[in-house]
């Protein structure tokens, strides 16, 4: 069987779910399963991400916090070094475990 997570909009800005939620990936905790919910930045610069594999739903984990607010991400076997300010327009969420 499988399990779902209830995500409800209450507002353009404002994203509410049944797991924990987190304003940006600049600001979620180290070592945790995240999804990604929304990237509000510009065509060009969201192109670029999805290459890099930063899509709306797809699982990554912050494995290091840098100066400024970057972050460095683990996304499947790759490692990604993300600046603070694009970090903070991308909007996550905590994965559930499914146990």
């Amino acid at each position: 069987m499988e399990k779902f997570a209830l995500i409800l909009f209450t507002s353009p800005k404002k994203v509410t779910s049944l797991t924990s939620m987190t304003d940006s990936l600049r600001t979620c905790p180290l070592g945790v399963d995240i999804e990604i919910c929304r990237i509000d930045l510009g065509e060009a610069y969201r192109f670029r991400l999805g290459e890099l594999g930063f899509r709306e739903h797809e699982t990554i984990r912050v494995i290091q916090k840098a100066n400024f607010g970057g972050r460095v991400v683990a996304h499947g076997s790759e490692r990604i070094a993300l600046d603070g300010a694009t970090a903070r327009h991308i909007f996550v969420q905590t994965r559930q475990a499914v146990g």
